[in-house]
């Protein structure tokens, strides 16, 4: 650990009086094979320790990119251009003409075209009335079509929980595909307490009801957790020797899409950076031309606080 950062970090934090943020870590490679790396800085806050889970929140969503990553290697899926239809039976129906359209490359970008409005945090009219409609997938199949699938980027959930639902009938079940191909390669504890929510009518969704209740806590995971989620990209898709998710997946995944320079394949893009972030704190932001890491974890408010600040600060000590 280094002193200097600690003592900057700790400086910020308080000045700012953010009192919500849980952990702060900063860790960065060597020049060993195997990606091997010293930790620079790791904060700890409110009690939190070294091996305590955060909930993740859209954390998620990048996590579910690697795992179509890793299904693409297996062969499972034949391209990013695989129709939505294929796996979904509602979007086979003819409920819109431009179904058909939808790709798996369009649910990643974040450019199905499917209608959205979103509302404030996860409390969305839209996501009310979905979860009142007993059958989430088909309430999204009967949502207007608005733009030609794959014209416009619009962040909204609809996408991801397509995913799931996609992933879900594609690999046999997505928490046990996220399990056996993601998280015990990366000596993630997992089990089924920390299985994802996963609705009545069987469709996942890591944040439950986005309420921070038991249900969402399921999904969360350490610092520790989220820095080997974040090596595995620095280090082309590999751990410890092992190749878990294909250098070119990484790369493509990790690079701005056609339709929004700051958004690749769920994972945020910036100048000199790339990583996951999560509502609330929740970040990865890996620094390739420093080989470095840094995690940020924190307790959600109302506010949205997402710490920018304290990365950038984190980002110029190095």
């Amino acid at each position: 650990m280094t002193e200097e950062y600690t003592m900057e970090i700790n400086a910020l934090t308080q000045k700012k009086r953010y009192r919500q943020i849980n952990r702060v870590l900063i860790w960065q490679a060597d020049a060993s094979p195997r990606g091997d790396g010293r930790f620079l800085a790791d904060c700890c806050y409110n009690g939190f320790g070294p091996a305590d889970r955060n909930v993740i929140k859209s954390v998620a969503k990048s996590i579910m990119s690697v795992c179509v990553g890793i299904a693409l290697d297996q062969g499972i899926f034949k391209s990013l251009d695989e129709p939505v239809y294929r796996f979904i039976p509602e979007f086979a129906e003819g409920r819109d003409p431009r179904h058909r359209q939808i790709t798996l490359a369009h649910l990643l970008t974040m450019t199905s075209g499917i209608y959205w409005n979103g509302g404030i945090h996860y409390h969305c009219p839209m996501m009310t009335q979905m979860r009142r409609s007993g059958d989430w997938i088909s309430h999204i199949a009967d949502c207007a079509v608005t733009d030609a699938p794959g014209a416009r980027y619009n962040y909204k959930e609809w996408d991801i929980l397509l995913l799931a639902r996609l992933l879900d009938h594609a690999c046999g079940d997505l928490y046990d595909f996220i399990t056996d191909h993601l998280y015990k390669p990366l000596d993630i504890v997992c089990g089924e307490e920390y299985r994802w929510y996963k609705s009545p009518c069987g469709v996942y969704y890591s944040v439950a009801e986005g309420d921070q209740g038991a249900e969402e806590h399921r999904s969360s995971l350490s610092a520790y957790d989220l820095l080997k989620i974040g090596r595995l990209f620095l280090q082309d898709g590999i751990y410890q020797d092992r190749q878990i998710v294909s250098a070119s997946y990484c790369r493509q995944a990790a690079a701005p899409s056609r339709r929004n320079p700051g958004y690749g394949f769920l994972w945020w893009v910036g100048q000199d950076w790339y990583g996951c972030r999560g509502f609330g704190g929740q970040s990865v932001t890996v620094l390739p031309g420093k080989n470095a890491i840094i995690i940020t974890q924190a307790t959600p408010t109302a506010r949205g606080m997402a710490y920018d600040d304290v990365i950038q600060t984190c980002a110029n000590l190095l």
